[in-house]
Order: C-alpha cells, then structure tokens, then sequence
C-alpha cells in the first residue's frame, strides 16, 4: 500500500516539525521556549497549541497523552516530510520541474562550490547505476 501524501504545511508549521524532527519527543513549553529563541515577535502558547493540534489533524503529528505534560513526536519521518514540502513547491513554482528548480539555485548562486561538487557527483552517481 503506498502511504498518503502529507497535507501541505504553512511557513509556521514547516518551522514547528523542524523543530520536532530535532528534539522529539518534545514537551509543550520546550517547544515554545526553543521557537521564541529565534523570533522577534514571540509565539504565544495558545497559538502553538493551536499549530500543533492542526499538525495532528494534517497527520504530521502524534501526541502522547500518557504522561501529565503531553509530548509531541513526528508521525512523518523527515526525509519523507521534506520530499513532500519540496514536491509542492517543485510543482507550484516550476512546473514540476527537477531541472528548472536546480537552474534556478544554480543560476541564483545559491549553491555552493562544495555542494556544486556534490551535485555533480550525485549526477555521476545516477548515471553509473543500472537502469531498471
């Protein structure tokens, strides 16, 4: 049985499994405590609370209700998370395209000369397997 897509995620809610992957399982006010760090405007814990009950509902989330402080884990494994997140924004911003995308970082300079080297390398790597 192949597994359902992931709904998609917002900015906030990408920024929230981040944090999860990293840390789980995580307590409701670590969690709070480590995304204030980086912001400027802090996240109220209604508002966190908010988020993650919807990253349950989407299915990005579980929560386990066994001990007092409930604590969050990710139901999606990451590689899987960020193929998903990177499949829709391949798709809505180019078309679907793995070639447009790569240009655009490559073209943009975003890419370094070590991940360049990489890139290439990976390049190599596909073209030496065997074709199925």
């Amino acid at each position: 049985m192949v597994p359902k897509k992931p709904s998609p995620l917002s900015a906030a809610e990408q920024a929230i499994m981040d944090h999860v992957w990293k840390k789980q399982p995580v307590g409701l006010n670590d969690l709070l405590a480590d995304l204030n760090e980086a912001r400027l405007q802090p996240l109220s814990r209604a508002s966190l609370q908010t988020q993650l009950t919807r990253l349950e509902t989407k299915g990005w989330l579980r929560r386990d209700d066994s001990s007092r402080a409930h604590l969050y884990s990710a139901a999606i494994a990451e590689s899987r998370g960020r193929k998903s997140v990177l499949g829709e924004i391949k798709q809505r911003l180019f078309g679907g395209s793995s070639l447009a995308l790569v240009r655009c970082l490559v073209e943009g300079g975003e890419i370094s000369d070590s991940e360049l080297a990489e890139l290439k390398e990976l390049v190599n790597q596909a073209h030496a397997k065997p074709k199925p």
